[in-house]
């Protein structure tokens, strides 16, 4: 059973998503979910909620784990409503709670975390869907019914910084769920790309440790409050494969502590005498920094396949920065946070019985 850790968070940056895209802020309302037509076979059992820091997401889940519907992206626990988060999550699901009667909601992402609903203590490594299912915590709420939120993990080495996660936890499950080749692998490794990429090593479908790279905030960072930003263009982003491609390969290369810290400023000299056309600048600069990532969290685990989880262009630009370093490399299958939610669900004795 692993050791509860009490959080010791500091606010968190918004996730920029793509990091070839100009940020754009989160949507302020949340579009309530529509009913949807399903066969008998494929009855309601479960709502699941993926809540980050920019998004949230909800999928109405059917006793087998099929999505029966989802609703329309809401907004992120920042900046928290005005009149909180209950209100929100009642408007995403009322129209299956009006259709379907009371179903179990199952939430996970920063919804957990200081600045969310309710700070869920974290779970230390290592963790399985076993310890996820029996820590839930549970909140009853009178217009949704009984929620229920998956704590984060914090991997804390002797003589080394925490590293604490929140929902990827539960999309890195979902992955070994909906795929039946990995559960049985003796070792597993994971990306899932963002502001702040996560690395997971799996073992026997166990969580074992983790390792957090800000790549998609220091990109931001440099991007628009850098020297670096001022010879890209304004305006909406165009990836360039080929300024890309060359990042990759330098930001990849062997060399002294700090060398990125020069690698990046080739940013700027690179378009200065015209070696990259202008609008091909941030894609270099993505490039640098996701190659940099690649080579550090892969180490001396460079021949083992890593599996990308994510659904944007990022998790795409990852996928290609990958194989451009010979790195086998695979996209996940689609929805893990659903599935993660479902397989939680299933371990903790939470989803509705299959109708008569």
């Amino acid at each position: 059973m692993p050791v509860i850790w009490q959080a010791l968070n500091s606010p968190q940056p918004r996730d920029y998503g793509n990091v070839h895209a100009t940020p754009q802020p989160p949507p302020t309302n949340a579009a309530p979910a529509q009913p949807t037509n399903h066969n008998a076979m494929s009855h309601p059992a479960l709502i699941s909620v993926d809540w980050g820091t920019s998004t949230l997401r909800g999928s109405l889940l059917a006793t087998d784990g099929t999505i029966i519907a989802r609703s329309a992206e809401g907004p992120g626990v920042q900046p928290k409503p005005a009149d909180g988060f209950e209100p929100v999550l009642a408007e995403l699901t009322a129209a299956w709670r009006k259709d379907y009667g009371p179903l179990p909601v199952i939430m996970s992402g920063m919804i957990g975390s200081r600045q969310g609903w309710h700070e869920i203590p974290y779970l230390a490594c290592p963790v399985t869907v076993s310890d996820l299912a029996t820590h839930l915590h549970t909140i009853d709420s009178a217009p949704i019914g009984r929620i229920h939120i998956v704590p984060g993990l914090v991997l804390a080495p002797s003589g080394q910084p925490p590293e604490v996660m929140r929902g990827e936890e539960t999309q890195i499950l979902g992955a070994l769920a909906a795929d039946p080749a990995l559960p049985g692998a003796s070792a597993r490794m994971f990306v899932l790309p963002g502001t702040h990429s996560k690395w997971v090593w799996t073992a026997d479908g166990t969580i074992v440790k983790f390792a957090t790279y800000m790549t998609g905030e220091i990109f931001a960072a440099l991007r628009y409050h850098t020297i670096l930003g001022r010879l890209m263009p304004d305006g909406p982003s165009m990836f360039d494969r080929s300024a890309f491609d060359r990042g990759v390969v330098a930001g990849a290369a062997d060399g002294p502590p700090g060398a990125l810290l020069n690698r990046v400023f080739a940013t700027r000299t690179l378009g200065l005498f015209d070696a990259i056309a202008p609008h091909g600048l941030e894609s270099y600069l993505s490039g640098v920094l996701i190659g940099a990532e690649l080579a550090a969290a892969t180490g001396i685990d460079k021949h083992r396949a890593i599996t990308i989880i994510g659904n944007s262009q990022l998790s795409q630009s990852y996928h290609t920065a990958a194989r451009l370093l010979r790195i086998d490399a695979r996209l996940a299958s689609p929805d893990c946070a659903a599935r993660g939610h479902f397989a939680i669900a299933q371990n903790a004795g939470l989803l509705k019985a299959t109708p008569p």
